[in-house]
């Protein structure tokens, strides 16, 4: 069916950062909208104090009344709403499917890659925002004093946080794709190195025609995706970074300034940390650029006071001068960025697994970059909907091989590493799963007088 301007969705996954993104810009277009999920989800109650009908539990009788059903990529044909939609004859979409919706007849920025993609997403709708254009948003993560992940703006401008897995980004047909970095994840859908690059050669060859590539030339598969571009198509790219090959400069001064070589040459200052940020400040840059909204402006009320996304090197609190930090990282090249941003000799890292199979494909990376840090707390492998728990005890094997500390629950996690912190550490709390809470508790644990 094609929808229209009066259809009903119900949303299977409502409360991920992903499907709740859609149900809101569904939602401020007028749209009725239902959802369901299992448990309380803070995106997913958001949802329902501003109108939607959400459950927190699966069940067939949801679905009547739905013209379309969108489910999640976690959930399949055994879905019990999936299923009584198709026994129904109601028509079922996938997030892609969505996507083409909500995008349709829009200048659509796509921000693509491994590692950045959110924050990077988030900056440059703050960009955009600042330099006068309402562009629309759907993001993976909320953005901080926005309040959410999403939003149905006024111009034809849709940003959208272009998500490889299940080779969703595929549906979109950008006038700008930005690649922020491109390593290697998400095995069980691409399960060689060259499959996943294969699919963002894929998503660059359904950029309009005319239309732009932006990407990192200090990230080596962002650089090759580039330089491949340059040779097979006829879109316009640029490249941004502190690499020789780079075609906009990006240079670190000194106090967190950095400048990038636009026109004319600007100067901005960050209050989220790191070398990556900078560079995900860069291709924000370069988007509004584009679209010529003034670069002073741009500088200044949008990438300046950005705030950051949740979850992403996010400061939970402080206890004396230890810092607790909360962060999104779930790949190798994640928690490298977090030690680079808090340095490795005061950080203590608590580190929860993101699927077996993620976890058994890196294993070895994971102890690189885990062995870099002080002091480090690996708490049991995170089982999401797509995967069942790990058989074969990795996260203990991980704790063993960088001397580190196992613990099955987030309680023992957050009291070894409270046990772990001295003055002056930063305890980052990584991980993709549930493990949120553990920051929180690690800061009640050493703001409690002994």
């Amino acid at each position: 069916m094609t929808a229209t301007g009066d259809t009903r969705f119900h949303i299977v996954g409502i409360g991920g950062a992903g499907m709740s993104a859609i149900a809101r810009v569904l939602m401020e277009r007028g749209h009725a909208v239902t959802g369901s999920d299992s448990g309380a989800w803070p995106l997913a109650e958001a949802l329902a104090r501003d109108g939607a009908a959400v459950h927190e539990t699966f069940a067939a009788d949801h679905v009547p009344g739905a013209d379309v059903v969108i489910r999640s990529s976690a959930y399949k044909e055994d879905n019990p709403e999936v299923r009584a939609a198709l026994d129904r004859g109601i028509t079922v979409w996938k997030r892609d499917d969505a996507w083409r919706f909500v995008t349709k007849g829009k200048r659509v920025v796509a921000i693509a890659g491994t590692h950045g993609k959110s924050t990077t997403t988030a900056m440059t709708w703050s960009a955009l925002k600042a330099g006068g254009i309402d562009a629309s948003l759907i993001c993976g993560a909320v953005i901080r004093g926005l309040g959410t992940n999403a939003h149905a703006g006024k111009s034809d401008v849709f940003v959208i946080e272009a998500d490889e897995y299940d080779n969703a980004f595929l549906a979109l047909h950008p006038e700008i794709a930005v690649v922020t970095t491109l390593d290697h994840d998400h095995i069980d859908i691409f399960p060689t190195r060259q499959s996943y690059r294969d699919a963002f050669r894929a998503f660059v060859r359904g950029a309009r025609a005319g239309g732009t590539l932006i990407a990192s030339a200090d990230d080596a598969g962002a650089r090759e995706l580039a330089a491949a571009t340059v040779a097979e198509h006829s879109i316009r790219v640029e490249t941004y970074g502190r690499d020789e090959t780079a075609s906009t400069k990006v240079t670190a001064l000194k106090g967190g300034v950095f400048k990038i070589d636009v026109s004319p040459p600007s100067v901005f200052a960050l209050d989220v940390p790191g070398w990556h940020n900078a560079l995900n400040a860069a291709a924000a840059i370069l988007v509004a650029q584009r679209f010529d909204a003034p670069i002073a402006d741009v500088i200044s009320k949008g990438i300046g006071p950005f705030a950051g996304v949740e979850r992403r090197l996010e400061l939970v609190g402080t206890a004396g001068d230890i810092k607790v930090v909360d962060d999104y990282a779930h790949h190798p090249a994640e928690i490298a960025a977090g030690l680079d941003a808090f340095g490795d000799e005061t950080s203590v890292v608590v580190f929860q697994p993101h699927t077996p199979s993620r976890l058994e494909a890196f294993f070895d990376d994971f102890v690189t970059v885990l062995k870099r840090a002080r002091a480090v707390v690996i708490v049991e492998t995170f089982r999401s909907a797509r995967e069942q728990a790990d058989p074969h005890g990795r996260a203990r094997a991980l704790a063993d091989a960088v001397n580190g500390r196992y613990a099955a629950d987030g309680e023992t996690a957050a009291r070894l590493a409270a046990e772990l912190a001295r003055p002056g550490d930063a305890v980052l709390v990584m991980g993709a799963g549930d493990v949120r809470p553990v920051g929180q508790r690690v800061l009640e644990l050493l703001r409690t007088p002994v």
